[in-house]
């Protein structure tokens, strides 16, 4: 059964997540060219591919290996969430608003600040929703 933990610890170090994001921009790329690419040795690249197909993050055909459905899934979140973390200091500053306000401030007036400091509309429309 595929968990959040599984997927999270499949591509929580350093290296799974670079293999993981290398499958996801070059869906043809066998074995041997990822293993060479990314300097892995054999055993880190097999084990850390195990742990990516245990968590149903990527699949293999004919010595190809290709993200799933769920695996394209996980890649535009944590795409999503490099976008968030080059954003760090705006979300910063809107979290400071939020403290400071006291609750006042007018929604209206709290999505015009989010449309004036992010340009990612996912990271707009996720800030949008948790002011609802």
């Amino acid at each position: 059964m595929v968990s959040p933990t599984n997927i999270l610890g499949a591509i929580s170090d350093d290296r799974s997540l670079l293999l993981f994001n290398t499958i996801a921009l070059s869906n043809s790329e066998s074995s041997d060219i990822l293993l060479a690419k990314l300097k892995l040795t054999r055993k880190q690249y097999y084990s850390r591919m195990s742990e990516l197909v245990k968590a149903n993050l990527v699949n293999r055909k004919n010595g190809q290996y290709f993200l799933t459905s769920l695996g394209k899934i996980v890649y535009d979140a944590q795409t999503t969430i490099r976008k968030a973390i080059a954003n760090y200091w705006k979300l910063k500053a809107i979290d400071e608003l939020e403290l400071n306000d006291g609750g006042e401030m007018p929604k209206e007036e709290y999505n015009k600040i989010i449309d004036s400091l992010i340009d990612n509309d996912k990271i707009k429309e996720g800030l949008k929703m948790q002011a609802t």
